[in-house]
């Protein structure tokens, strides 16, 4: 919901100088059911949000990229990759829970702007999804709480987002899932032809035990998914990848499930399919699981985590 809001939002401002803005939502048209709080939100969406921004990312993707491809505007809150520094304007990348509240701090610097009341709710809505309420403690910043506190209080959607329990194993992969291409240096595991690595990072907000129950065959489907996005690496940098994330402080992640040990000293629904699913995957994978002592570390700063590991190889 952040990126879409965020989008929607920075759009409608810009329109207001800019005339015709379109925001582009990257969400395939086939996946769009599979975030049930996206439909919920654009029902009430006023007709004069007319023209579109596109915001909560840093860089172009590939797919779009070209020789006469200008990037004019970025509003995100993830890691900084340095580009568009001559061309975008504004040009915001810095800390926040929520890409929506540098959005609605953009809003705070015009004076006597009228906010269409279903903007805010939807702006509103993606901040408090995505700061779990602006929880102290959590991902919430000052940022976050300012923000919240100029738009217009409106009916949290969060209810709407933990509405997964009809999807299948593939759908629940696919209905949050980001992927990265990272560059290896050239060595045992590279050559100068084969010297990158994708990555698919998915969120999925169930227990392990039920990701296992979603349907009949979720190994296979897992193995379709990895199959149909080409995620597939050589065992060496798999191993080196898994060890880099075992010794992260910033993760501090635990074992669940993968040696008799292991199993012994955890309780759990989780353990016992992730244990009996490891055995599924079959000789061609790797399956682990891990518990995150770190449970405020997003995905935000896991992607740049995995992009050091892979870097390093």
């Amino acid at each position: 919901l952040d990126s879409l809001a965020s989008a929607l939002g920075y759009t409608w401002l810009r329109s207001k100088a800019s005339g015709k803005v379109i925001a582009y939502i990257t969400t395939p048209k086939e996946d769009f059911t599979l975030r049930a709080e996206n439909l919920y939100a654009l029902a009430p969406m006023p007709s004069q949000v007319s023209q579109f921004a596109l915001a909560d990312h840093n860089v172009l993707r590939t797919t779009y990229a070209s020789p006469t491809a200008n990037v004019v505007a970025v509003i995100d809150h993830h890691e900084d990759e340095g580009q568009y520094k001559d061309t975008a304007n504004p040009r915001i990348v810095e800390p926040a829970g929520s890409c929506s509240s540098l959005v609605a701090r953009l809003y705070q610097s015009f004076s006597n702007l009228s906010i269409p009341p279903e903007l805010s709710t939807l702006l509103l809505s993606a901040i408090l999804i995505d700061t779990h309420g602006l929880q102290m403690g959590g991902k919430a910043l000052d940022v976050d709480r300012e923000a919240a506190a100029f738009l217009i209080p409106q009916p949290l959607r969060r209810q709407k987002k933990l509405s997964v329990f009809h999807l299948s194993t593939r759908d629940l992969l696919r209905r949050d899932y980001k992927e990265y291409v990272f560059s290896m240096p050239v060595s045992e595991y590279a050559t100068q032809s084969s010297n990158v690595i994708k990555v698919g990072l998915a969120t999925v907000p169930l227990p392990l035990f039920a990701l296992f129950a979603s349907s009949s065959y979720p190994i296979e489907e897992i193995q379709d998914w990895l199959a149909d996005r080409d995620l597939s690496a050589d065992k060496g940098i798999a191993e080196k990848v898994w060890q880099g994330l075992e010794s992260s402080e910033m993760l501090d992640l635990s074992k669940v499930a993968g040696s008799a040990n292991a199993a012994e000293e955890s309780e759990g629904e989780d353990v016992e399919e992730v244990t009996s699913g490891e055995a599924r995957f079959g000789e061609s994978y790797i399956a682990r699981a891990y518990k995150q002592g770190n449970a405020s570390a997003t995905r935000k700063q896991t992607a740049p985590i995995f992009r050091r590991l892979v870097e390093g190889l």
